[in-house]
């Protein structure tokens, strides 16, 4: 097949420069043109594919790549958008398979098993799931930090001097700070690489550790022997989700002093626009109303970046006292501990919350995501996390309605207790 032309090139070029953009309608359309000028482009039929993805389309996106994968089953690309749509639908062992057959056509298959790994760790498997989720360090895209130190492997360290470094974002930081102590008591004190602004709340957890702070993408200024990723701590501990610390909080938050009365919840409907997947995690805040309108509850923002957008009618300020400005994590760790409940998108404040043991209330996105397993409404990572799941992709009112009910019910019952040590507002 002849390469395609300069001009052939341009139009395919704006529409990926259109779903860059998020404008994926008008991407598809001229991807559809350039595909009747050139059927059996298998490049162009991928783009397409992943632009179907992008755009969160995972029906359309799974039917595109079954065809390109039986149209051209030895490409390797084609298999991995396959696997990719069919884990977003939660097929997860639909998506292994895919994923396998990518990593068997590559001579590089580090990216398809990473994505296996995902799939597997969604499935509950985290001893395969850790193993192949460890590729993901070997990808020069993802931008892993390499030291001339080897990377730790799990054996005893027999003198050396380990560092454990950060990587992705805050929550993970939460999520995966658990396991430090675990590898404090197993293997011996290490230092830890800790970005400042989360220092003072993760202290309870780093007792006994050296901590240095994060400098970028450079090495940190300490002396060390070999490091390893917070998050390959599971594999390199080898935990099963049973072996994940049940305890309530494992981030030790002092008490606010002088709670201000009555029932208070705190929400979350953004992220950051810059996370790959904030395009489905995140909600207009208008999705919001049924909750917020809920008689009894003072809810506050815990949002911390609101755009241009009004508050919602209702919804107090936050912080709501002027002197107290939300610069920190910190700050809103001690919010947090003046409200009754959390009910967040997954963002850093959900995990934030749930790991201080406080009640946290999760709205979740259909699309697939490991961290939080397929169709729980729980969590082994936080036993005070309740999940509520969209029921199909991009279907906000799905999720939010039985959290609605559930809060209901849950006011009523404090109306009726006798001994609730806080009273949800005037009980009619």
């Amino acid at each position: 097949m002849a390469a395609p032309g300069p001009a052939f090139q341009a139009v395919w070029a704006t529409a990926q420069n259109l779903a860059r953009q998020r404008r994926f309608e008008e991407s598809l359309r001229v991807f559809d043109r350039l595909a009747a000028l050139a059927p059996d482009n298998p490049s162009l039929l991928v783009s397409r594919g992943a632009t179907l993805l992008l755009s969160d389309d995972s029906q359309n996106a799974l039917r595109h790549f079954e065809d390109l994968t039986r149209s051209h089953p030895h490409l390797e690309d084609a298999w991995q958008g396959l696997g990719k749509a069919l884990y977003d639908q939660h097929r997860a062992e639909e998506a292994v398979a895919a994923f396998t057959q990518a990593a068997g056509l590559s001579a590089d298959p580090a990216r398809a098993l990473y994505h296996r790994g995902m799939a597997y760790l969604l499935m509950g498997d985290f001893a395969r799931g850790w193993r192949d989720y460890e590729h993901r360090l070997t990808i020069p895209a993802f931008g892993h930090r390499v030291f001339a130190q080897p990377r730790w492997d799990g054996t005893p360290l027999a003198g050396r001097r380990l560092l454990v470094i950060c990587e992705q974002g805050y929550g993970d930081v939460f999520q995966f700070a658990r396991f430090l102590p675990v590898l404090r008591d197993r293997h011996g004190p290490f230092a830890f690489e800790c970005p400042m602004e989360l220092r003072d709340i993760l202290a309870p957890t780093l007792d006994g550790l050296d901590i240095v702070p994060l400098r970028g993408r450079q090495a940190p200024d300490t002396r060390f022997d070999c490091y390893a990723s917070l998050l390959s701590l599971p594999f390199l501990l080898k935990i099963e989700p049973a072996d994940i610390p049940a305890a309530p909080a494992h981030l030790a938050i002092p008490p606010a002093p002088g709670r201000p009365p009555g029932f208070r919840a705190g929400v979350v409907w953004a992220g950051k626009t810059s996370h790959p997947q904030d395009s489905h995690r995140s909600m207009d805040p208008e999705f919001l109303g049924p909750l917020t309108s809920l008689p009894g509850v003072q809810f506050v923002s815990l949002q911390k970046e609101t755009g241009s957008r009004p508050p919602l009618p209702g919804l107090c300020p936050f912080p709501p006292e002027p002197e107290t400005p939300l610069a920190s994590f910190m700050d809103t760790a001690r919010h947090i501990q003046t409200l009754d409940l959390v009910v967040a998108v997954d963002t850093a404040v959900a995990h934030l919350a749930a790991a201080m043991g406080k009640p946290t209330w999760l709205l979740l996105s259909a699309a697939g995501e490991w961290r939080w397993l397929r169709e729980r409404s729980d969590s082994p990572w936080y036993p005070t996390m309740r999940i509520f799941r969209q029921t199909r992709l991009g279907d906000w009112p799905s999720a939010i309605a039985p959290a609605r009910a559930a809060l209901a019910r849950l006011l009523a019952d404090q109306c009726r207790s006798p001994l609730t040590p806080v009273a949800a507002a005037p009980c009619s």
